[in-house]
């Protein structure tokens, strides 16, 4: 099934934000609830089917990241009750090619993802090529 004309502008918009936030000098995470409201999502954390909606939204965006060589985007974003990723961030990197699901849980991973994530989009070059 294509993608509406309204998921794809949803996608640019989330991934600009998540580029805007990489480029912050501080709190460039953010929550998954924050996410959609900053963005106008119209989605509710604490409905499974919104959870599903943003990590689809967050899947195709970090596989398009991915596929150009660049960190996964989808690290910035967190629970709001823990601080970490959800498990979804964990089933992406591996269908990636990453490494074991429960070895990239250990936090090393999703630290190195974020850290390169901002030095990345941080970068000026890297900005004003691949925004």
């Amino acid at each position: 099934m294509l993608p509406t004309s309204k998921q794809i502008k949803m996608n640019i918009q989330v991934r600009k934000a998540l580029i805007k936030r990489a480029r912050r000098r501080t709190e460039q995470l953010i929550t998954y609830q924050q996410l959609s409201d900053e963005c106008s999502l119209g989605l509710n954390m604490a409905e499974q089917f919104d959870r599903n909606a943003i990590a689809e939204i967050l899947d195709e965006i970090s596989t398009f990241e991915h596929e150009h060589g660049r960190p996964l985007l989808s690290s910035l974003v967190v629970r709001a009750n823990d601080g970490h990723e959800g498990k979804g961030f964990y089933k992406l990197a591996e269908r990636l090619g990453f490494g074991d699901r429960r070895l990239l849980e250990e936090g090393f991973f999703a630290t190195n993802q974020i850290n390169e994530c901002i030095a990345f989009w941080q970068n000026d070059t890297n900005f004003s090529t691949h925004q």
